[in-house]
């Protein structure tokens, strides 16, 4: 499939990521979200900002009009967004000094 110049400048993001998307449908966008958490907790080592990330991305992606065809992709990412309040609420619960 060639890339067309004129679709890459007016939607470089959706050219980019198209054939990821056909390959595995909207939930190719759990695999970057999974890779920068697991990055943030590498990087931080704290569990409280990962799950605040995890959150606000997950009920960003959720509520947004981008799966509005896709209604089972707004409950997987409030599956995330849910894992997210879990870890934010045993982070501070259980925070080392």
């Amino acid at each position: 499939m060639p890339i067309n110049g004129s679709e890459l400048i007016d939607s470089p993001m959706d050219t980019i990521v198209s054939p990821f998307v056909d390959l595995l449908g909207t939930s190719f966008w759990l695999i970057p979200l999974t890779f920068i958490t697991i990055a943030l907790y590498v990087k931080t080592r704290d569990t409280v900002i990962v799950s605040v990330f995890m959150l606000a991305s997950g009920v960003l992606l959720s509520s947004g009009s981008i799966f509005a065809g896709y209604p089972e992709m707004a409950l997987v990412y409030l599956l995330f967004s849910g894992l997210g309040i879990v870890g934010l609420i045993a982070g501070i619960f259980f925070m080392r000094k």
